[in-house]
């Protein structure tokens, strides 16, 4: 529970700073997705309903902190959804509604947002960047 507790005052903590200086810089993870062309969803945590929030061309997302690969309490981290992997079907309604080629969905966290990362065929190469970053700062 220390951990749920933790993470959850990070996100507070994040968003409460982001709100304050009034404009969010894009994250290291935004630059990377944006230079390598891919598709993501940014996703806010609302603290007041325990949510995240993103903004989509469906419109907007709101995905509780507790429900499936974004529960807090089962130590957040990276996940990867898809068309083999998709227990709560999360990956078959992206698809539907975000982008029909999407091969893979990388759920992760980066600067206080939670970031849907969408994967079409070929685009998978850079998971391993995307998973491991500090192998390409040792590298730069």
């Amino acid at each position: 529970m220390a951990a749920d507790t933790d993470f959850l005052s990070f996100l507070v903590e994040e968003t409460l700073k982001l709100q304050k200086s009034g404009e969010a810089e894009l994250s290291s993870l935004e630059l990377k997705l944006t230079d390598y062309g891919l598709l993501f969803l940014r996703g806010e945590f609302n603290p007041q309903f325990r949510m995240l929030r993103f903004q989509t061309p469906m419109g907007l997302l709101d995905i509780p902190v507790n429900w499936s690969v974004f529960d807090v309490g089962a130590a957040f981290d990276n996940s990867i959804l898809s068309a083999e992997n998709d227990p709560d079907l999360l990956f078959t309604v992206l698809r539907a509604s975000w982008n029909a080629d999407l091969t893979k969905v990388l759920v992760t966290h980066a600067d206080g947002f939670c970031y849907l990362v969408g994967l079409r065929a070929g685009e998978e190469t850079h998971l391993h960047d995307l998973l491991n970053p500090q192998e390409w700062l040792k590298t730069a």
